[in-house]
């Protein structure tokens, strides 16, 4: 009776409740007569049939445009993510070198830096614009070659009530060949940078309120669709990917959390720092969350100690259990030691993390470990003039190695010494 009175106009409501309560019915005799009052008896067939298949349409079309989607892996497509909640360890630089080097290494394949930066300086360093201004990157946000536009239009196919105008967001459309921006770039390096970096810089409207984040009110829920959606499209290409994702220390916006989602491994830089460790235990808390809710299936794959400085060029059998050709000074190579005992205590932790990192009985040279000198004036150098400049013989054989180390992370496989 109150369904029924709630949709129905008043001057039906005196003849209804008549129909009603003339005597006790049973539920049928009740329904028919209200059926009757509401004249719904009059409605042909021909007509409820229809309408009732689009209302079962319309349901399961929400239902598929508001579910979640569940990270996988796909066979062409590798995405590893430069991850650390601390700042100030190299994530930006170390990427920019081992990916234009996967450029070189792998003609066979497109290479994708997808910068999560909020500061964009990985977008200038591709594009060779760090000190020569902010065209170029003016040009790929104006284009939508941002990680916004791409989740605006994963946005849109999702929310489509059309099957045919579902599917795949295109990824191509909002990514940039960095050859178009730098003649000198390799020709298969794409970027996709981000709409926040450029707002957060010089050219950032006169009515910004502040510091942007980019995606900065999306939930996990969102941005882990987005992220699935970056690899699905991907993997419809004809060429293999290998996707290299930066973040931002400190930060877990959404950009980071898209980055965290995205990833098939996690490579994380670090100093030979131990106050690292705390920062380090909090991204693998996120990172654990995500996964045990199905939004990614990142692991960590490498940990390197970056910025290090060199005693001597000889390699010593202690330090090649943390990826080390060279030698330093001891309480660098302490510090070492003690980020490593604590990764590997950490396992019990996160078992599924941290799985690759070797045990505290291994004596061979680590795969999981890494380590890159302090790259100098010549490094600054590289960074003016990223495909010119060259960076000393040393440093450019730990990069070349890093990458040799990402290349067999995305093919699954182990280096052998």
């Amino acid at each position: 009776r109150e369904v029924v009175e709630s949709s129905t106009a008043p001057h039906q409501r005196g003849d209804l409740h008549r129909s009603i309560s003339k005597s006790p019915q049973t539920p049928t005799t009740a329904m028919e007569a209200a059926t009757r009052a509401l004249k719904l008896d009059s409605i042909p067939l021909s007509m409820i049939v229809p309408a009732g298949i689009l209302a079962l349409w319309l349901f399961f079309a929400l239902i598929r445009s508001t579910a979640r989607a569940r990270a996988q892996r796909h066979a062409t497509v590798r995405v590893i993510t430069w991850a650390n909640h601390k700042g100030g360890v190299g994530k930006t630089t170390t990427a920019f070198f081992v990916a234009k080097q996967l450029a070189v290494d792998n003609k066979d394949k497109n290479i994708l830096v997808v910068d999560c930066s909020i500061y964009g300086d990985l977008t200038r360093l591709l594009l060779g614009s760090a000190s020569n201004g902010d065209g170029a990157e003016g040009n790929l946000v104006n284009a939508g070659q941002t990680v916004e536009h791409f989740a605006a239009s994963v946005t849109s196919k999702r929310s489509s009530w059309l099957p045919s105008l579902r599917g795949t967001a295109r990824v191509e459309r909002h990514i940039a060949r960095v050859k178009d921006s730098a003649a000198d770039a390799p020709a298969n390096l794409f970027l996709m940078t981000n709409r926040a970096q450029w707002l957060n810089g010089p050219h950032a409207p006169s009515t910004s309120g502040g510091e942007e984040h980019g995606m900065e009110d999306a939930t996990d829920e969102y941005v882990a669709a987005v992220s699935q959606a970056l690899r699905a499209s991907l993997a419809a290409k004809d060429k293999p990917w290998i996707v290299i994702v930066d973040t931002d220390g400190g930060l877990l916006h959404g950009m980071s959390k898209f980055a965290l989602c995205a990833s098939d491994h996690i490579v994380v830089p670090t100093n030979a720092d131990t106050a690292d460790m705390r920062r380090l235990h909090v991204m693998l808390r996120y990172v654990r969350s995500l996964h045990q809710r199905g939004m990614t299936t990142g692991t960590v794959g490498i940990v390197f100690f970056n910025n290090l400085k060199v005693k001597n060029n000889s390699p010593s059998d202690d330090l090649a259990t943390l990826g080390l050709d060279f030698t330093v000074a001891d309480d660098v190579a302490d510090q070492m030691r003690r980020l490593a005992d604590f990764l590997r205590d950490m396992r019990g932790e996160f078992p599924a993390l941290l799985k690759e990192v070797e045990p505290e009985t291994f004596t061979g040279r680590s795969n999981f470990f890494a380590g890159i000198r302090h790259g100098g004036v010549t490094m600054q150098r590289v960074k003016d003039r990223p495909y010119d400049a060259t960076l000393s013989d040393q440093v450019a054989e730990d990069f070349a190695k890093l990458a040799r180390r990402v290349n067999h992370l995305a093919a699954g496989t182990k280096l052998a010494y």
